[in-house]
């Protein structure tokens, strides 16, 4: 898609040649993940070197505070441009801080709509801040800014285990109790398991995939099966799919064998395979071979763990249950992607973090045997990032949740943010797809390490002392919201596959409104409660927990007629059309007034275009948003169906203001058959800063 562009027309910008593009515009996913990527014209595709693979060190100390890392590399940037700029632009662009093309993050496939965005190097000497600056000035750049280095948010703690110490799992009528547990083991005795249909993404260090409380449960890539014998495997359990557990029944033994020597067909030996992996990119994603994820690490089709904390973040969503070994996770029967961006030492860049769930934005809409509904995101590090963000945005727009570990400083992320978990899709995507997750300790206490904010972080989940699957194919015991976030992760699976069809902002009004009130989570946590996993199957069945009290602000809708909307004193989104269906307001002129806080205005969102009469002859001044109290801090939200926006100051029903048109007929001017679709009253100026697009 084209990032659409504000054009001022008239007298509402000194320059009425000025062509803004946005700067937060969402981009809306791509169909392909880049790596390995062909070089643009005048650029070069690197490769990363592997990292080198150390042992992690159980640390017997209680988890320290989580300190936030420095940048990857103080010379390293990423930088987005604009769609379709020439080659040349690219360059000159470049060599105004004399920065060297290192990787194609994305946008470089052919076909693809959104400019490229690269992850450049800065020579020795030149200073990062004013590179920024300066790129960021030069014509058909997005944005340009710091390749962080984040890392995982756990602490390693204690490498042994004894009998009850699973105690993540339980609830206050299981046979060993706890009622601070995630109540797991309550959904499991009504019935609840999961399905091998669900796949969720852990985006972390990998998984060791060959791990006996792990294997079946590895997703396997669908277009990656083999041509020549995909219509000769037994759909064992006929569920549509080929996944682990028909690859161990027997009538499956000829197209598979046991190169491990471990007792059982897993992803090692389908990796050792040359029937399998046979070098060639079935599904035509850029990945070769691709058959259970990506190590973007290491650039290969190969995410083994290296450094444990993968491992232990999917035993806990998703530990095969009722086999008599080991550990069970919240979910004994789904399907884990592994999207291995964190290296041996534990960190990684944010580039490779944007790549990775790209990735599993792309594969779920690729399939239509499997349902992706979530990513698990136990780490953190740096600064806001608006590649991250328009990363989550595509994913959000896709129908995936993003759960995130609230992060280990003991800091109210109300006042400092703790990235990707203060991400929001609110204004991209038309509903919150982040979910921000703190850490509980097995007295129901708030862990003294866990982050929490009584707006920016959603509820609490087990993350001390929790036992799970280790690299070594052992098992062991971490602290960390890196904990408590799959706990989570394993509940939403569960809740989909028992409720399949819901939206992704449907499973997470049924988490949050199951949350189960909690003391010490009180004024902490945006529900002031702790997960209840069981709570939340009984959600989707009608039968909730009382709903929290409503926060500060809101989300107002309109119906199919005419209306005045009026906000609240905190944050609003207000729109004048329902929320969902195919009425976007042909006909009506809507009155939208916010009041105080920083509320967002909708003339558009992922359906398309607001207040459209459809008529290629007519501006459709019949119907058009009426913005009457717009103020710094306020967003007005477009549809980036369309390319170009003109703002115009007019006179409209006898009050003042800034008319906002879009370009419907495409050629780029303002003309008087271009659709009105809001009407900014005042003399506050406009620029792109005011604009958001979904």
């Amino acid at each position: 898609m084209s990032i659409p562009s504000l054009k001022f027309v008239g007298s509402v910008s000194p320059d009425p040649s000025l062509d803004l593009p946005h700067e937060d515009a969402p981009r809306q996913a791509a169909a392909q993940a880049p790596a390995p990527l062909p070089p643009a014209p005048g650029l070069t595709a690197f490769t990363a070197a592997p990292a080198p693979v150390e042992a992690a060190t159980p640390d017997a100390d209680p988890p320290a505070p989580y300190t936030a890392p420095a940048p990857a590399a103080a010379e390293e940037l990423l930088v987005q441009f604009q769609p379709g700029l020439d080659p040349a632009r690219i360059e000159q662009a470049l060599a105004s801080v004399s920065a060297t093309p290192l990787e194609i993050i994305r946008g470089a496939l052919p076909g693809q709509e959104d400019g490229l965005l690269l992850r450049v190097a800065l020579p020795e000497g030149v200073e990062e801040a004013g590179a920024i600056a300066l790129l960021s000035l030069q014509p058909g750049v997005d944005f340009a800014e710091e390749n962080f280095t984040v890392s995982v948010a756990a602490v390693s703690n204690d490498a042994s285990y004894t009998n009850g110490s699973l105690w993540g799992m339980y609830g206050d009528a299981t046979a060993q109790k706890n009622a601070f547990g995630s109540q797991a083991g309550e959904a499991w005795a009504a019935g609840a398991t999961g399905s091998s249909k669900i796949v969720v993404g852990v985006i972390d260090s990998g998984i060791n995939y060959t791990h006996a409380d792990l294997y079946l449960n590895v997703w396997i890539n669908q277009g990656e099966i083999p041509i020549s014998f995909r219509s000769k495997l037994s759909d064992a359990d006929r569920d549509g799919q080929i996944t682990f557990r028909d690859l161990n029944q027997a009538a499956n033994a000829g197209f598979v064998s046991d190169l491990n020597r471990n007792g059982r067909i897993d992803a090692g030996d389908l990796l050792r395979d040359t029937r399998w992996a046979n070098k060639d990119d079935q599904d035509r994603n850029g990945y070769r071979d691709d058959l259970f994820g990506w190590d973007f690490v290491n650039n290969d089709n190969d995410p083994f763990d290296d450094n444990g904390h993968g491992t232990h973040v999917s035993g806990t969503i998703g530990a095969i249950g009722g086999n008599g070994t080991g550990v069970a996770g919240v979910a004994w029967n789904v399907q884990i992607l592994a999207l291995k961006f964190l290296g041996a030492n534990g960190s990684g860049s944010l580039g490779n973090a944007v790549k990775a769930l790209d990735y599993y934005t792309a594969a779920g809409k690729a399939t239509t045997v499997q349902d992706f509904v979530a990513t698990n995101n136990s780490w953190g590090g740096g600064g806001y990032s608006s590649a991250m963000q328009a990363a989550i945005d595509r994913t959000a727009q896709a129908g995936n949740l993003f759960i995130a570990a609230a992060g280990n400083s003991a800091s109210n992320t109300d006042g400092t943010g703790s990235y990707p978990a203060n991400y929001s899709t609110l204004a991209s995507a038309g509903y919150e797809a982040v979910v921000s997750v703190a850490a509980l300790t097995s007295t129901g206490s708030l862990a003294s390490f866990s982050n929490y904010g009584a707006t920016t972080v959603d509820l609490a989940a087990p993350g001390q002392g929790i036992l799970s699957t280790t690299a070594n194919g052992g098992y062991g015991t971490m602290s960390g919201t890196s904990m408590a976030a799959p706990h989570v992760t394993g509940a939403v699976a569960l809740y989909a596959a028992a409720n399949q069809g819901d939206s992704a902002a449907e499973i997470r009004a049924a988490l949050l409104d199951s949350a189960t009130a909690t003391a010490s989570l009180a004024g902490r946590t945006a529900t002031g409660g702790r997960l209840d996993a069981e709570a939340m199957l009984r959600a989707g069945e009608g039968d909730t927990t009382p709903i929290p009290p409503p926060p500060t602000g809101g989300r107002i809708y309109g119906t199919t007629a005419s209306e005045t909307l009026t906000g609240t004193a905190g944050a609003d989104i207000l729109s004048g059309v329902p929320q969902s269906g195919n009425f976007l307001g042909k006909g009506t002129i809507d009155a939208l007034r916010g009041l105080a806080g920083n509320d967002i205005f909708l003339l558009g969102d992922a359906r398309g275009l607001f207040y459209n009469d459809g008529l290629a002859s007519a501006a459709g001044r019949s119907d058009y948003g009426r913005i009457l109290d717009f103020q710094r801090g306020d967003r007005i939200q477009l549809s980036d169906d369309v390319g170009v926006y003109f703002l115009r100051s007019e006179t409209l029903s006898g009050a003042a203001g800034t008319a906002i048109y879009a370009d419907t007929d495409g050629n780029r001017r303002f003309t008087t058959v271009d659709e009105l679709v809001g009407h900014v009253l005042g003399t506050t100026p406009l620029g792109a800063s005011d604009f958001l697009f979904a």
